[in-house]
C-alpha cells in the first residue's frame, strides 16, 4: 500500500498501469547541485534522455509535506519559484529527514538514501545518479559517513552511478560497501570509476550484458533473506573525464578551504562541489553533466531489461 504521503504524476501513474518501465532520479541535483537555470535544463535533459532510451523518469521530490514520484511542470514551477526566492531556504532531504520534512509541509531535494527509500516504497526498482556518498576523507578524525550507504545495505534497488564522489575516500567507501554486503558491479569495466575519471586501481566485479545483469538481479533477490541495493558502477564516457591526476590537487585545495571555513555536515558536499567548479572553471560541472546523461541511459536500459523488455 503506497503511503498517503506520497504522490504520483500523472506520467508515472501511466506508466504503472501500462507496464512501462520506470526510472528514478534524485531532485538535490537541481536543489543543491547545480545553480539555476542550469539545474533545470539539467532536469529536462536528462528526462528526455529516459523517454528516448523507452522509460519514464520520475524525478523524486518534497513540495509542502508531500512526496512526489515524478514531477509535473507546476511542481518544477513551484521548485523554481521558492528556488530564487532569496526567503525561501530548500531543504536537503536526506532518508533520516524524510518523516519530519513530511511532518513539517516541508519542500526540497531529496538525496540518494531518501530517493532510493521514496522509489522503494513506490515500486520502482532502477535509480540514476551522478556518484553517491560514501566515507569522507579524515574520517579517522571525523566520521563522517554518508547515509547513502546504509540505504544501500537495506534498500533493494538498483543505483547507477559514475562510483562515488571523488572528494571522497574511495578504498574506504568500497570497504564499508563490502560490510555492509553490498554488490558493486563495474559496466564493462573490472576497475572502480572515480566520478570525473573513468578507472582507478580499485578493482571491482564486472558485468557487461543486460542479459547478465538481469540473471545476478534475481538472482540477488532469490538468495538473500534481505536483499541489499546493487551498486552498478558506470564510468564517465572518455571523452568526458578529467584524469585523477589532474583533478585531484584541485579536490585536495577544496577541501583544505572547507576545513579553513568550518564547512561540515550537509553543507559539506555541496561546498566542494562548488569550490570545484570554480578552480576547475567550470570543467568539472562538464564532466558531472556528461556522467548524469550516460548513467541515465544505462538506468533506462537495466530498468527495460529487468521487466523483460529488451
Amino acid at each position: 500500500m503506497t503511503p498517503v504521503s506520497i504522490v504520483l504524476s500523472d506520467k508515472v501513474s501511466s506508466a504503472f498501469s501500462h507496464n512501462t518501465p520506470i526510472v528514478a532520479l534524485e531532485s538535490t541535483v537541481i536543489t543543491h547541485g547545480l545553480p539555476y537555470p542550469l539545474n533545470f535544463d539539467t532536469l529536462s535533459r536528462l528526462e528526455e534522455t529516459i523517454y528516448d532510451n523507452g522509460c519514464v523518469p520520475a524525478t523524486i521530490a518534497v513540495i509542502d509535506g508531500k512526496a512526489h514520484i515524478g514531477l509535473s511542470e507546476q511542481d518544477k514551477d513551484t521548485l523554481k519559484e521558492r528556488m530564487t526566492d532569496t526567503a525561501t531556504k530548500l531543504m536537503k532531504v536526506s532518508m533520516r529527514d524524510l518523516a519530519l520534512a513530511l511532518a513539517q509541509g516541508k519542500t526540497g531535494g531529496t538525496t540518494v538514501s531518501a530517493t532510493m527509500l521514496l522509489a522503494h516504497l513506490a515500486d520502482i526498482k532502477v535509480f540514476a545518479t551522478g556518484g553517491i556518498g560514501g566515507v569522507h576523507r579524515d574520517w579517522q578524525s571525523i566520521p563522517d559517513i554518508s547515509m547513502d550507504i546504509k540505504a544501500l545495505s537495506e534498500i533493494p534497488v538498483v543505483v547507477v552511478s559514475a562510483g562515488c564522489k571523488a572528494i571522497l575516500d574511495i578504498p574506504a567507501t568500497l570497504e564499508m560497501l563490502e560490510t555492509n554486503a553490498v554488490p558493486v558491479l563495474g559496466w564493462m569495466t573490472d576497475k572502480f570509476p572515480c566520478f570525473y575519471s573513468s578507472t582507478s586501481t580499485y578493482f571491482i566485479d564486472s558485468i557487461s550484458t543486460e542479459l547478465e545483469f538481469t540473471a545476478f538481479y534475481y538472482n540477488h533477490l532469490e538468495y538473500r533473506d534481505r536483499p541489499s541495493g546493487i551498486l552498478i558502477a558506470n564510468p564517465i564516457p572518455a571523452a568526458a573525464q578529467i584524469p585523477a591526476e589532474t583533478i585531484e590537487p584541485q579536490i585536495l585545495n577544496a577541501i583544505d578551504t572547507a576545513k579553513s571555513k568550518n564547512i561540515t555536515g550537509k553543507a559539506l558536499t555541496p561546498f566542494l562541489l562548488d569550490c570545484l567548479s570554480r578552480l576547475t572553471e567550470g570543467e568539472s560541472v562538464r564532466a558531472n553533466l556528461a556522467l548524469l546523461e550516460n548513467n541515465a541511459i544505462l538506468a533506462a536500459r537495466l530498468a527495460k531489461s529487468i521487466q523483460g523488455d529488451l
